[in-house]
């Protein structure tokens, strides 16, 4: 007797009476154990596939644990993405579904060649409910996905089964992500014993957010998460209905996993309820842990007693801070002003900060300030204290401190009211040297039309200073009208500002015609804002002749409102002059044209790996250094090494159908090098970077 259970469903044979019958049994059972070992080659067949065997007589066993053993770490090629078409081919016969060649087409091709580890089921929404199920199901057995997303769809009930019978039987999905499928408390129940079954799945990353899980969902959640053998990395829980209670009770599971601690460097709470008592998320804040990134946007957080948490056990990791849409109340702001600067002063890590809606009280927004100033650790942070209604009293405490923040490198402190007060913050801002983005937009739109001159000189004076380090400038949505002429006139010798965003202030043709003169002379600008402008097909136009003569503006976002007002009057006239906008632009991006079709191609019905991608563009960035060298005509005493980079090129792009060597490799490196310090061509020390960092981390170079 022979009988199998496999997925489920029980198989049972019988012999018959005949003499040469235990012998057919024999075969049958070697056929059958190889036919499943060649669809599912890298997943254990008597442990995971026939999860139990019940043979008779017992020794027959034999056949599948030598099977097991001749496989076991084979080198066979299981066909593209792990051999999952064969596989899907094999859940349709199994659901007794249609089969799609389209399916196995995207997965073969599109897939293969981006490399991509992550199966998303919006690629295949062009499909009904039921053909997604032998999709997902697919995934069961196959080792090469790992990840799977499912964001934003619409699943059927039976969609969503199967997605939880691949997370119980799975051995290698690392990062699930069902963010918005609707799922309520009784799907997280589903989801919590489908883990809990499989002990090997190895999770790391879990995105449940945007789904009305409530309280309920979150503890039944929380219990696999205590238990989690490894720990995750990332869970994203955000507006999710969650309150106090289903708060703790994830924050307790996340404490008594031992590895949490170790792992977790992702946690997005926001959107949540935590006005009531969260004393379970402060605890293990306050343990050390290795958390980077921790949203609590919108979730009425006590920051007292947050940043009191945060000071004990984040100052060493945590990188991103976010805390936008949460009110500061005064009496709670005098409390928690100790541990509030201090956390500022003693963070080691700290890259982004986010205030943004949150009603900052002055001695806080001090405080914020005077504790990055005194913070000699961190640099490169990005400060957002946009719509805090900061007004007078706010611009008074930016003026004063601002200039001694080095460690800040963006700051936005848009749509404050600060109005005349903006002038005297723009001049102790211009002192801070270390500010590269800064964004002042919206604050104008209520100051009188005499006092914008006086804060629109102190911005052009501030970009027009020699040591001036600013590279982007936001002053969008401030309606500023002619009073932009001075900003847009400043632009021509201009020489730091590389993005500037300008919407929203009905400059007109009068400002596109300013902004078309400096966009003659300027060399900096690489992307420019200016939607909502009121500008005519005469703007549009002048800009278009402008950009001819420039080369390094690259990105002008399509005009849409002031575009669509235009079509109305005159749509071939707009569409033509967008078009050659738009081409402008494209010459700009791409300076170097390749006609011979080198770049990111299918050759001989084969698809080229990421590595021969990188290999391809490496060839012809270097093939491109030659040919200039060659056309200037300068002769440093290197034509024999330009000829034997041409050769080792050449080699190069014929080398690609077969693999790149380590003997190769190094020899065109010594090439590169050999032509560097003849030609001392900045572009070639940048090639050879390139190429060297990208060879040591696949660890092509061991060899050398």
């Amino acid at each position: 007797m022979l009988c199998l259970t496999v997925c489920d469903r029980v198989y049972t044979y019988y012999t018959t009476h005949e003499e040469n019958s235990s012998h057919e049994v024999d075969t049958m059972v070697l056929s059958l154990c190889t036919a499943l070992k060649n669809i599912f080659p890298s997943v254990p067949l008597t442990r995971h596939i026939i999860r139990k065997v019940e043979i008779q007589p017992p020794k027959r066993m034999q056949q599948l644990e030598e099977l097991e053993r001749a496989t076991l770490g084979g080198t066979r090629d299981m066909g593209p993405c792990g051999g999952f078409s064969t596989q899907y081919m094999c859940m349709c016969d199994y659901h007794a579904l249609p089969y799609r060649e389209e399916v196995a087409w995207d997965v073969d091709t599109i897939y293969l060649s981006h490399d991509t580890r992550e199966l998303y089921l919006h690629d295949f929404d062009y499909l009904e409910q039921k053909d997604l199920i032998p999709i997902i199901s697919a995934l069961e057995y196959n080792t090469w996905f790992r990840k799977l997303r499912a964001s934003h769809s619409k699943l059927s009930h039976e969609a969503i089964e199967r997605i939880l019978h691949v997370v119980s039987k799975s051995l290698s999905l690392e990062e699930i992500y069902l963010d918005n499928i609707g799922a309520k408390a009784e799907f997280a129940n589903k989801l919590s014993l489908a883990l809990l079954s499989n002990s090997n799945i190895p999770l790391q990353k879990l995105d449940l957010s945007h789904n009305p899980l409530e309280d309920k969902g979150a503890i039944h959640i929380s219990n696999p998460i205590g238990r989690q053998a490894k720990g995750l990395s990332h869970l994203n829980l955000s507006h999710c209905g969650l309150t106090g209670k289903g708060v703790n009770m994830l924050a307790h599971s996340l404490s008594v996993n031992k590895y949490m601690c170790q792992t977790l460097t992702f946690l997005n709470l926001a959107g949540n309820s935590l006005r009531d008592d969260v004393n379970n998320l402060y605890n293990f804040l306050a343990q050390p842990n290795t958390l980077k990134t921790l949203d609590l946007s919108a979730t009425e957080c006590a920051i007292d007693a947050l940043f009191g948490a945060l000071l004990r056990g984040c100052t060493s990791s945590l990188a991103q801070l976010i805390l936008s849409r949460n009110s500061f109340g005064s009496k709670k702001s005098r409390e928690m002003l100790p541990s509030f600067k201090q956390y500022f002063t003693s963070t080691l890590a700290l890259k982004t900060l986010t205030f943004s809606q949150c009603k900052l009280p002055s001695d806080a927004l001090k405080n914020v300030l005077l504790g990055l100033a005194c913070n000699e650790n961190i640099s490169e942070v990005d400060l957002d204290l946009s719509s805090n209604h900061l007004g007078a009293t706010g611009a008074q405490i930016l003026e004063s401190c601002i200039h001694g923040v080095r460690c800040l490198a963006a700051l936005d402190i848009s749509d404050n009211g600060l109005e005349t007060q903006l002038g005297p913050v723009v001049a102790a801002i211009s002192k801070n040297k270390s500010i590269k983005k800064l964004n002042i937009g919206r604050n104008l739109n209520s100051i009188k039309s005499k006092h914008v001159y006086h804060v629109m000189e102190a911005v052009v004076q501030m970009i027009q200073e020699e040591d001036c380090v600013l590279e982007s400038l936001f002053i969008n949505d401030s309606r500023l009208k002619t009073d932009l002429h001075n900003l847009l006139n400043a632009l021509g010798s201009n020489h730091c500002l590389q993005n500037l965003d300008i919407s929203g202030n009905y400059m007109g043709d009068s400002g596109a015609r300013l902004l078309a003169k400096a966009l003659q002379i300027n060399s900096k600008l690489q992307f420019i804002s200016y939607d909502r402008n009121n500008v005519t097909l005469q703007g549009y136009s002048d800009i278009a002749y402008a950009l001819q003569s420039n080369y390094s503006v690259k990105f002008l976002p399509f005009p849409v409102h002031d575009a669509m007002l235009c079509m109305k009057t005159a749509p071939e006239r707009t569409e033509n002059i967008m078009r050659r906008i738009q081409d402008i632009l494209y010459r700009n991006v791409s300076p170097m044209k390749y006609s011979n079709g080198q770049a990111f191609r299918l050759q001989q019905g084969f698809l080229l790996s990421s590595t021969q991608q990188q290999v391809d563009r490496l060839v012809l960035q270097t093939g491109e250094v030659v040919r200039t060298l060659r056309r200037s005509g300068s002769d440093l005493g290197g034509s024999n090494s330009l000829q034997w980079v041409e050769g080792l090129i050449a080699d190069a792009d014929n080398s690609k159908q077969v693999g790149v060597g380590a003997g190769f490799l190094k020899l065109f490196i010594l090439a590169l090098v050999e032509v560097m310090f003849i030609t001392l061509s900045l572009s070639f020390l940048l090639h050879l970077y390139i190429f060297l960092n990208f060879y040591l981390s696949t660890e092509h170079l061991r060899c050398f």
